[in-house]
This record gives structure tokens, sequence and C-alpha cells, in this order.
């Protein structure tokens, strides 16, 4: 039964069938024309077995004109939606349950989908897990405030709109400001949702700052477009650190094995170094969990040494130093 969920009929397969039927009816398709489609879509070598399946009548989706293109024979492709496996069912079921899910969709949504899954059975419970590895003061998703304020900022950012935000900030109090929203941010550890934008200051959108969802207090839309620098910003990787973060573990007390399962929640890259007789562990981060990150690696203490790069070593001697004066101040 689990093979249905990932089968390529109900997968990859019906996804290109369905957009080569989708361009079929704009514009009579040749046997290139399909290529491209499952190049586009899929991989290469997947057209080998696609294409001759439409050309040859296997699948009789299509059909061949005078002029040796191929036109689909269904009257509204763009309508042909996938049916929905029992074990689907109950997978989306389970998503259904997540609270977080409730921000991205509105209540008549949420019950159209509902009312689609009938009475499948969930294929788990959130409640069945429990995370080790996670703060418990995360965001409150159940808070109306907070989906309202969300959707405002998932509209912003479909719309390309600016959007104008009071705030309530950690030591400073609150503060109004016009903001262009560039990229939403999930942080699995935290449990919480961060904003990635530009703030206006002095007439233009230059200052890049971080803001927690749940801090926001007021969010509704702004007075225009977002500016060219902050649609550049949506789905770059511009928020990544430059440098990786190198790490030497030692494997003593078994470093690597407790590295390797405390930094799963980053992409890194791993190998053994035969002259130096340790593992050489590059980390790749958003500059948002530096700070994070630092405290992390220094939880480890003698087992792990930072190699680079030098920006993060000068955070980490300041850190050690202040630790040192502070350790020897209150034994005085």
């Amino acid at each position: 039964m689990a093979a249905e969920l990932f089968d390529k009929i109900y997968g990859r397969y019906y996804y290109v069938v369905r957009r080569m039927l989708e361009a079929g009816a704009r514009a009579p398709l040749t046997r290139r024309d399909m290529d491209a489609v499952c190049g586009a879509y899929s991989y290469r070598e997947s057209a080998l077995t696609i294409v001759p399946k439409l050309t040859d009548g296997g699948w009789a989706l299509f059909e061949q004109r005078e002029d040796k293109t191929y036109a689909p024979v269904l009257h509204h492709p763009d309508q042909l939606k996938p049916p929905l496996t029992g074990l689907q069912k109950s997978w989306l079921k389970s998503l259904l349950a997540d609270p977080r899910v409730r921000l991205f969709f509105t209540d008549s949504q949420l019950a159209e989908v509902a009312e689609a899954l009938g009475d499948a059975e969930a294929l788990y419970d959130p409640g069945d897990f429990h995370y080790f590895d996670r703060y418990l003061d995360g965001d409150d998703y159940a808070s109306e405030l907070y989906r309202k304020n969300f959707q405002a900022v998932l509209e912003a950012l479909e719309q390309n709109r600016t959007l104008k935000i009071l705030y309530q900030g950690p030591k400073n109090g609150r503060s109004s400001f016009e903001a262009a929203p560039c990229q939403l941010q999930y942080s699995s550890k935290d449990d919480k949702f961060r904003l990635v934008c530009l703030r206006r200051s002095h007439g233009r959108f230059s200052r890049s700052i971080l803001l927690n969802m749940a801090r926001i207090q007021v969010c509704v839309p702004g007075s225009g477009a977002v500016p060219p620098e902050a649609a550049a910003l949506r789905f770059s990787s511009s928020c990544k650190a430059v440098e990786p973060v190198r790490l030497k573990i030692s494997g003593e007390r078994n470093s690597l094995e407790r590295c390797m399962l405390h930094f799963a929640n980053y992409e890194k890259h791993t190998e053994y170094d035969e002259e130096e007789k340790a593992w050489i562990c590059s980390i790749y981060y958003d500059m948002a969990d530096e700070t994070e990150l630092l405290i992390e690696v220094l939880s480890f203490g003698p087992v792990v040494q930072v190699l680079g790069p030098e920006s993060f070593l000068r955070q980490i001697r300041a850190r050690v130093k202040r630790q040192h004066q502070l350790f020897y101040e209150m034994t005085e």
C-alpha cells in the first residue's frame, strides 16, 4: 500500500503528462516539444517512456494531426486532477492536524479539503512525536491575531506589496514602520517563524531586518509595490553565510556522533583527515542563526575545535574571554 503513495502514475509521470496536455491545449505539440516538457518537469530519460506511450496510442490522450503534430483529445485538460489513494488521504488528514497548516489556508479552504478527505483515518497523530531538541516557547499558532498577520504577510509576498507593521521589540517597546517583505523563515529548533524584510528609512528601503512573527502586533498593506532590491532577495541565498563554519572533531567521548545528531538540522559536509586523525565538518548556515550556532559549538568544549572562518573565531574568542572574566568575578 505504501508504494501507491510514491507510484510514478500518481507522482512525477502524472504531473508531466498533465503539463503536456495543458501545453497541447494552447498549441499542437511536436515530439521535440514533448521531449522538452519532459526535460523541464522530470528527468530527461523519462521522455524515453512517456513520449512513445503518448504518440503510439498506448496512452490515448493525444491524436496525431496531418502535419505530424499531436493535439490532446480532452476538451479541458487544464481541469485534469489526479485521484487520491487511501494512503494519500490518510497522510493529508495527518497534515491537517498540524496547527501550522491553518496559517497557510483560510477556513473555507480547510473545510473544502476536509470534505474531500471524508472519513479517512489519519496516518499518524502529531502528538505521537516527542521533540527532545526543540524549545518549548514556540509561536502560538492557535492565536487568531498571529494567523491574521501571517496571512497578511503571505498575501504581500504573493502580490509584491509592502506592509505597515506595528512591532513589539524585546527591549525598545513598540515601533511602527513600513517594510518590504523578502522571505519567511521557519526554525524547527525554536518552533518559530521569522520575516526577513527591508525597513523603510529616510524615504527608501535600505535596512535589512529580521522580525519574529509572534512579536508583530499589527500587519496591514502598505503604500505600494516592493522595490526591486527586495524582490531580488526573495529567492536568493543572500541570507546564507559567505563561508561555512569549519570544525575539527576529535572523536573523543562520542563527539562525532553527538555533533552529527546535534547539527542534523544544518546543511553540512564531513570528511576524515588522515593527517589530523580527526573529522573536518563544514556547516552551512543562515546569518540569522549565527548566534545560536555559536552557542551550540561552544557547548561541546575541547572535543571540537573551530578552524574558521576568522569572523566566527573572533566571536568564539570574545565569548570565551567574557565567560572567563565572569567566572573569576564570581569566585573572588
